[in-house]
């Protein structure tokens, strides 16, 4: 059993180029590649690349398909997914090719110092039907950063600040706008202040696909507001282990990162509440599964829906969409980097595939990850918060305009 690497590649001009890799430099010095096969209407690069790889081949994944990474090789604008797969084929099976429809590239196929087949450009141009090449002066995929911690009631919160650029780091290619926290006032002092910034970044940021790097979940508050104010359609996808629906007079922490859904819904802080908060049918919950009293009733009372991830999708339907995602609707024994982490959360497949959905199916206009409290600079749950940001920056750039 080996495990491979499926990276796509497409080029300012559109073109897939389609590559399998198998991680392992010793027993696999030079690169693999599929040459020929087809896309299915609706197909998902994930979803061709698996067909084709495994279904075609005769390769078969011992475990899920998952998206790994996303990056822009520099100096070339050329987009690159990378999705990883245990198979059960042996290192003979890939070294000899036997019974595979595989085809190792010619010295005439070089792309990034590597061989590769070039695929024709029919083979994925369903899905690239009525995608646009990208300009260099085209509006970026943008990263706005809010290091902010006083929405939390831990007294270690300050590791938020820490989360927050453990993430941005992992995306250099993309354009990184951060917006200054106050140290040293009083917290609701703060999160106004940090409202007000993240505001006028979200302002400047007019036109670009934004995903908002917390810090806690108050991060959300302008991008939400201000998503509200532009789409009456919109439906905000709210993944937490909590519902965020606390008032003052009902949180029993008093920490405003459990208000900031109802804030938004009209009912928080004086000079926190938007000009247009939503309505209760723009909302939709998963994963949540610690509500406080206070909350439970609210749920009840306005019909707050809490789905499963995997209905998520056909509840938003066509609505234009902001995801929210608070690391802690993760179960514990997969991400535990959080500061309340909550038992009987998602698995990283289930929250990664409700994400793919969203983006795939759907109309997401923004989104925001919060609530990464790492133990270290090397805090290897770092790799499971990159994931969900490379779902959220990376998948978008393959929807399709048609």
């Amino acid at each position: 059993m080996i495990q491979i690497a499926v990276v796509l590649l497409v080029d300012p001009a559109g073109r897939v180029l389609l590559q399998l890799r198998a991680p392992d430099k010793a027993a696999f010095p030079d690169l693999w590649a599929l040459p020929g096969g087809v896309i299915e209407p609706g197909e998902s690069p994930e979803e061709a690349a698996r067909r084709e790889l495994f279904e075609e081949t005769g390769l078969r994944p011992v475990g899920p398909f998952e998206f790994f990474a996303y990056d822009v090789l520099p100096g070339r604008d050329v987009e690159r997914f990378v999705f990883l797969a245990e198979t059960s084929a042996s290192a003979d099976d890939l070294v000899l090719g036997e019974g595979l429809a595989l085809e190792f590239a010619g010295p005439e196929s070089i792309w990034d110092g590597r061989p590769l087949v070039h695929l024709d450009v029919d083979v994925l141009g369903r899905f690239l039907a009525g995608r646009q090449p990208r300009a260099h002066d085209a509006p970026q995929d943008a990263l706005l950063v809010v290091p902010q911690w006083q929405g939390s009631s831990r007294r270690d919160a300050r590791r938020l600040a820490a989360g927050a650029g453990l993430i941005a780091g992992r995306f250099p290619a993309l354009e990184h706008t951060f917006v200054e926290v106050p140290d040293g006032v009083p917290v609701w002092s703060a999160v106004e202040q940090v409202a007000a910034r993240v505001s006028k970044a979200v302002a400047e940021l007019a036109g670009r696909f934004v995903v908002t790097v917390g810090g806690d979940c108050s991060v959300d508050l302008s991008p939400v507001s201000a998503a509200s104010a532009r789409f009456d359609d919109l439906v905000v996808v709210w993944f937490d282990a909590h519902a965020d629906l606390n008032t003052p007079e009902s949180s029993p922490s008093g920490a405003f990162h459990g208000m900031v859904l109802r804030t938004l819904l009209g009912e928080g802080p004086a000079g926190l509440v938007p000009e247009r908060p939503l309505r209760p049918d723009q909302v939709v919950l998963v994963g949540a599964r610690e509500l406080d009293p206070g909350e439970v009733e609210f749920v009840e009372r306005a019909g707050i829906a809490i789905v499963p991830p995997e209905d998520v999708v056909s509840v938003v339907g066509s609505r234009r969409v902001y995801v929210h995602v608070d690391l802690d609707v993760l179960d514990p024994s997969v991400f535990g980097s959080v500061g309340f982490p909550a038992a009987g959360g998602l698995s990283a497949a289930r929250l990664t595939g409700a994400l793919r959905g969203l983006v795939s199916e759907g109309d997401v206009v923004g989104a925001g990850v919060a609530e990464f409290m790492p133990v270290s600079p090397a805090d290897p749950a770092a790799v499971v918060a990159w994931s969900v940001v490379d779902e959220l920056v990376g998948a978008a750039r393959f929807r399709s305009s048609g």
